[in-house]
């Protein structure tokens, strides 16, 4: 088979005899490729399917995103999406979930964790220091005659 005819070249060995089963259907892109992530790290090629689809009409029922396998290793990502899945819908109350977090979330998460408040002090310093020069300025401006008491503008 010519590599323009290849549908499927997301398998880096595809033969033409191996038979392609889909292991599980999504809703949302985004859980779709952490199961293929997974998939991947335990060594089982996989793709994803429909997800331009699912994104333009998002009301398919049973969700449309298919995670493909090859059929010999049915067995062991069917085990795998079930642990994926228990984990999804029994999340451990002991850890932080970080599912919805943007890159800043994470890093102030982490800096609060280390205790890292220099930001704070520095902001609170320059803070004080600017309300004591403005108390300094006005201090000298009424010394100096050039405020008068119902013209004081700090």
């Amino acid at each position: 088979m010519s590599s323009e005819q290849e549908i499927l070249d997301h398998f880096e060995e595809f033969e033409e005899n191996t038979r392609i089963v889909v292991v599980r259907k999504f809703f949302f892109e985004s859980q779709a490729s952490l199961y293929s992530a997974r998939l991947k790290e335990a060594g089982i090629p996989n793709f994803i399917s429909n997800a331009n689809m699912m994104t333009a009409l998002p009301l398919i029922e049973g969700g449309g995103i298919g995670l493909h396998i090859r059929e010999q290793d049915l067995e062991e990502a069917s085990r795998i999406v079930a642990q994926l899945d228990y984990q999804d819908q029994n999340p451990s109350p002991d850890e932080d979930s970080f599912h919805d977090a943007d890159y800043d979330e994470i890093e102030f998460q982490k800096a609060m964790a280390e205790g890292d408040h220099t930001n704070t002090g520095k902001v609170i310093f320059w803070i004080v220091v600017g309300i004591v020069l403005l108390l300094i300025l006005r201090a000298y401006l009424r010394a100096a005659g050039m405020v008068e008491n119902g013209m004081d503008a700090f």
